[in-house]
């Protein structure tokens, strides 16, 4: 598989992502390439041709007997059901409403369940989009969703799961009633596969309840390199400087590309260039004029470029006029935009908090005194005995320096270190 699915991006809303269904892991690549297939601007689905050599190239399987193969597929997704859950109630839904084959023409025609609308077209918050580059090369499917469910919360830093609610996510029903065979067989498999092909990697730890797991904390890492073709390669320069920006600059350059269609170069630029440059609410107002002139134009049927407009205005700073604007709708609109920065404002404030703490942490884990470190060989073990009995148990063993601490049982030690620093 030498193709690059670099420029792939699939996006989902995060009732999608947190939906309640199990594929195999050729099922999911099928369907996570047609969703790369939307266009921002996309209405309404279209029908999506694919091509059979096609795909097979993109799972790295050979050509022979893969019609037959292809459609197998198809006529198990038609009969599959995806579950989530909305405030009115549980939505059950197919994937397709139809998949056509044409005798001899080397391609099949998918349509998506209209009931699928909302959760993958005109997305502009709440939202989940990841390069498909990321997860073509995984070979399990709880891989991917695993993948997906902790790229949700990347900008946050951990996730805990009930134990139960995760299975049920993933599709498990009462498969693996064992933890110990959930563990090895879904989530230790997952953890290899993500550090290596991945831009994300995560440690976990488990949470009991008397004796028994009964949640996990993930704690997830960006990764600073992957595996492309068999060869390791430095992680996308660009998504490493949007990984450090804040929580309102990685939205925009999500949107950016999305919506309104700009390339990631330029989304890029527009965040590290142009944003600083500008009030946030004079971009949000352009890109607000730029979408509005775009829906005029595509009403009187004319061909404009909602991409091309939007970067022409944000280089050359427009300054739109209010006549252009029905000041009642934007009254609405300023005020829903007031409403979602409040929003934002406080998910910033709650993110800022942790990111402080977190550097609060790894900056006394890395500058602990010899007396500090005499103290912690101390306390450690009687923590460790009550917070998590299975690593004492398992993993700690009597005498053990700090060094070796910090190395084998690293994320009980961040927690010891948060509750400590907290309390002080």
């Amino acid at each position: 598989m030498s193709e690059s699915y670099d420029k792939n991006l699939i996006t989902k809303s995060n009732r999608l992502v947190e939906a309640r269904y199990k594929l195999t892991v050729n099922e999911q690549k099928l369907i996570l390439w047609l969703i790369s297939k939307i266009e921002p601007d996309d209405e309404d689905f279209k029908i999506y041709t694919l091509k059979i050599t096609e795909f097979m190239d993109m799972l790295g399987i050979e050509h022979k007997g893969t019609y037959a193969e292809v459609q197998e597929i198809t006529y198990r997704l038609m009969e599959k059901v995806l579950q989530i859950k909305e405030p009115a109630g549980l939505l059950q839904i197919a994937w397709f409403s139809s998949a056509q084959y044409f005798d001899g023409k080397g391609y099949v025609e998918l349509e998506f369940s209209p009931k699928l609308k909302p959760y993958l077209l005109g997305l502009k918050e709440r939202f989940l989009s990841y390069r498909l580059q990321n997860v073509i090369q995984l070979k399990s499917s709880y891989s991917i969703r695993i993948y997906e469910l902790l790229k949700q919360y990347e900008k946050i830093g951990t996730r805990i799961f009930k134990i139960s609610e995760f299975k049920k996510m993933l599709g498990l029903g009462n498969e693996y009633p064992l933890y110990s065979h959930f563990k090895e067989r879904v989530i230790t498999v997952a953890q290899k596969e993500l550090k290596v092909q991945t831009d994300i990697s995560f440690e976990f730890r488990e949470i009991k309840l008397a004796r028994k797991v009964t949640e996990i904390e993930f704690l997830i890492i960006k990764n600073e390199k992957v595996i492309r073709n068999g060869k390791q390669v430095s992680a996308d320069p660009i998504e490493k400087t949007i990984f450090k920006l804040e929580y309102y600059e990685k939205n925009l350059f999500d949107k950016l590309q999305k919506y309104y269609q700009l390339s990631r170069e330029q989304a890029h630029d527009v965040v590290i260039r142009i944003l600083p440059q500008m009030d946030k609410e004079y971009i949000e107002g352009l890109l607000n004029y730029c979408s509005g002139y775009y829906e005029k134009k595509k009403k009187e049927n004319i061909n404009v470029h909602l991409g091309a407009i939007t970067w022409k205005a944000l280089q050359e700073g427009w300054q739109p006029q209010q006549s252009l604007f029905d000041i009642e709708s934007k009254e609405k609109e300023h005020a829903e935009l007031k409403r979602q920065a409040e929003t934002k404002r406080k998910e910033k404030e709650k993110h800022d908090k942790e990111i402080r703490i977190k550097e609060q942490i790894y900056e006394a884990i890395e500058n602990l005194t010899p007396e500090d470190k005499s103290e912690i060989e101390e306390e450690f073990p009687k923590w460790l005995k009550i917070n998590n009995p299975y690593n004492y148990n398992n993993k700690y063993q009597p005498d053990m320096s700090y060094d070796i601490i910090k190395t084998r049982i690293k994320i009980d030690l961040y927690h010891f270190m948060r509750e400590k620093l907290i309390h002080e």
